[in-house]
């Protein structure tokens, strides 16, 4: 039997290749999740034992952009909301043109918030090997006579928007019209290169066979989206891919909205907050976590490791491996004080140190004034803070 595939999608900073099996990177923490279960998985085992990783990198994107600035500023078509393109400005200024700390400070939300073709060529970048991926599993299955195995993603942070853009249009076929925009109007800015030769050529298969097939675009069929530290409310410049129906039915079939009480980043952006947008249908899961192991508490790997989200991604991506019963036994253990509030490598810190990161981490999570300001400040408080990213 095929193995189910999982899709890594980045938020801030930067990213090299490699970016998700690196050692403060997903599947390390989730390899670390799992040896709290040492009766489903045995010594040794890890993720990718279980799993088809894909790992989706944008961020070289930005990379490009910020590298030819100079000559692309006048000539960016700009977005009409939030004030984002001043923000760009007064960002590159103010870090003296230095991209490791332009990046580092959220310069790649106000890129991709302000600058349509900069989004554009993001969402190709996406959507090219998820569609790809997609396209060969299903080739695979039907050659073999095998079950399609079930696809997941799990995105962090600006890559919450990031994905529920791209999805949303590929599931809608409006994808096709960035395509068409990006051959018709060739810019410094390509989502390409990062697929291989042969995966290129079969993109372009799936392209080809969208625009013959325009009244049935390819759907994604997510099987188990999780968005962690979920940025869209506020970021997104589609339709909403979370509620999308196609046939009848949500094109993805469970969404888990994960996000930390004390993150500046999706309390700004309104994950935090968001409520259930399926209504009464209980494939829509918000998960709260409030564990401080890490002065980083928006890190990518810190909310993975939280028992109540690695094990709902065990349970969706992993069965029949991961049982009910080990799921329970997470639910048990989310609820011990070590997982409600300090521990790790932060427990044994005194309580008025506790009182002050707490204290810290509380103001900058202000939702009084501009948006785009306040998520960028948070995002540099965070990083020069905490280190994080």
């Amino acid at each position: 039997m095929p193995k189910n595939i999982v899709f890594f999608v980045h938020g801030v900073g930067q990213h090299k290749t490699g970016w998700s099996t690196a050692p403060d990177g997903p599947v390390n923490a989730l390899n670390q999740a799992m040896q709290l279960y040492p009766k489903c998985f045995p010594a040794g085992k890890k993720l990718e034992d279980y799993l088809k990783v894909v790992e989706i990198r944008y961020d070289d994107i930005f990379d490009t952009v910020f590298d030819r600035w100079k000559q692309l500023a006048d000539t960016l078509p700009q977005n009409s909301g939030f004030e984002w393109v001043n923000a760009v400005k007064e960002l590159m200024s103010a870090t003296g043109g230095k991209k490791e700390l332009f990046l580092r400070y959220g310069g790649d939300v106000l890129l991709y918030c302000g600058f349509e073709l900069v989004a554009r060529t993001v969402r190709l970048r996406v959507n090219s090997i998820i569609a790809t991926k997609i396209y060969q599993t299903h080739l695979t299955a039907k050659a073999h006579n095998e079950i399609v195995p079930k696809f997941g993603v799990i995105a962090h942070s600006l890559g919450t928007t990031v994905i529920q853009d791209a999805l949303y249009q590929l599931a809608t076929g409006d994808w096709l019209s960035d395509v068409e925009q990006n051959a018709a109007k060739p810019s410094r800015i390509q989502p390409a290169p990062y697929l291989t030769e042969a995966d290129h050529n079969t993109y372009q298969d799936v392209i080809r066979g969208a625009k013959v097939h325009q009244d049935r675009p390819l759907p994604a069929n997510i099987y188990a989206l999780f968005l962690v530290s979920n940025t869209a409310p506020l970021l997104k410049r589609s339709g909403d891919y979370i509620t999308l129906r196609t046939s009848g039915i949500y094109d993805c079939d469970s969404v888990y909205n994960i996000n930390h009480e004390l993150d500046p980043v999706s309390r700004i952006c309104g994950g935090f907050t968001m409520r259930n947008p399926r209504g009464a249908h209980t494939s829509w899961i918000n998960i709260a976590t409030r564990q401080i192991h890490e002065k980083n508490i928006h890190g990518f790997g810190h909310y993975l490791s939280h028992p109540h989200v690695h094990s709902s991604i065990f349970s969706e991506l992993l069965e029949p491996v991961f049982t009910d019963d080990f799921f329970n036994d997470a639910r048990v253990l989310s609820n011990v004080p070590e997982w409600n509030g300090f521990g790790g490598s932060l427990a044994q810190l005194e309580q008025t140190a506790q009182k002050v990161l707490v204290d810290q981490l509380g103001s900058i999570a202000s939702t009084q004034g501009k948006p785009e300001a306040l998520l960028r400040n948070a995002i540099e408080a965070l990083a020069t803070q905490f280190g994080g990213k």
